[in-house]
């Protein structure tokens, strides 16, 4: 069984840059990539991560105070991706 991926979306690409930086920081691993098309989001950038770093991520959030705009748990569909928004943290 795969891991289940998430993503986070942001407001500004500052945001995403900070968002990226200071999980790079702290050893995560992730994934910065353009935010799916279904995703409407101000910023084009996203970054992704896999279900083991999640609570890191929430951490880091808290932490650091840092801005996003939406988490989404990556579900997979018979080969056709889905993004379902989950509570903010």
């Amino acid at each position: 069984m795969q891991d289940r991926e998430y993503i986070a979306t942001f407001n500004s690409t500052h945001h995403a840059l900070t968002f990226e930086r200071a999980a790079k920081n702290c050893n995560l691993k992730i994934i910065i990539m353009p935010v799916p098309r279904s995703i409407k989001a101000s910023c084009g950038l996203a970054i992704k991560f896999s279900e083991d770093a999640l609570d890191d991520i929430k951490s880091l959030i808290n932490e650091k105070n840092l801005n996003y705009s939406g988490l989404y748990k990556i579900e997979d569909s018979n080969g056709k991706k889905d993004y379902i928004k989950m509570l903010q943290i």
